[in-house]
């Protein structure tokens, strides 16, 4: 709960510092928010997959099963994860022309559309090693490695905004994607070990 509550968090802050930078720039990330959006509907199904097979091999106390379903789920989560952003990068334009017809937003929108681009890749072993954590039943870690995430993520905020702007605003909350789902891996293995014996 502590966990959903603190990235529910992460995402309301980042639209209420958008809020503070003026209407446009509000509108732009809100168009770019739901790039992130698609990709977790398929990043999120990888996800499930990843919680089913961990938690029958945790289960089951069979370890190789355990790290096949790591493996397996890494590769073809990161294969959509590629595949989303190859997506973003083609058609992100065209995407943006679909969710407002307001030529300032959408220029705004394209200025920044590097940052939801590269989403997926950033964000993918987050996604997954959600599943894992979840599956496995390693809540306690999960959440503390999404607290350590977002105070990363509130102090990038606050170093990097009033350098770069809403850039560093999309910094920031790159930071705490890429930064969720690498503590999350760096902890596994341990985990993995004191789990299966």
């Amino acid at each position: 709960m502590i966990r959903s509550f603190a990235l529910l968090y992460a995402f309301a802050f980042f639209m209420a510092l958008s809020v503070d930078q003026g209407d446009a720039v509000l509108a732009a990330n809100a168009v770019l928010q739901k790039f992130i959006m698609i990709a977790a509907y398929f990043l999120d199904g990888l996800a499930t997959a990843a919680e089913q097979l961990a938690g029958w091999a945790v289960g089951a106390r069979k370890r190789k099963a355990f790290d096949r379903a790591l493996k397996l789920t890494a590769l073809w989560s990161f294969a959509m994860a590629a595949l989303l952003t190859v997506v973003f990068a083609l058609f992100g334009h065209m995407i943006v022309d679909l969710l407002t017809t307001n030529e300032g937003v959408r220029a705004l929108s394209r200025l920044y559309l590097a940052w939801v681009i590269v989403t997926p890749l950033l964000g993918v072993l987050a996604y997954q090693m959600d599943g894992v954590y979840i599956g496995a039943t390693w809540s306690g870690t999960m959440r503390n490695m999404m607290l350590v995430s977002l105070a990363v993520y509130i102090a990038a905020y606050y170093a990097l905004f009033p350098l770069m702007g809403n850039h560093g605003l999309w910094l920031a909350i790159s930071l705490f994607l890429g930064l969720r789902g690498l503590t999350l891996l760096a902890i596994c293995r341990r985990r993995a070990a004191e789990t299966f014996g």
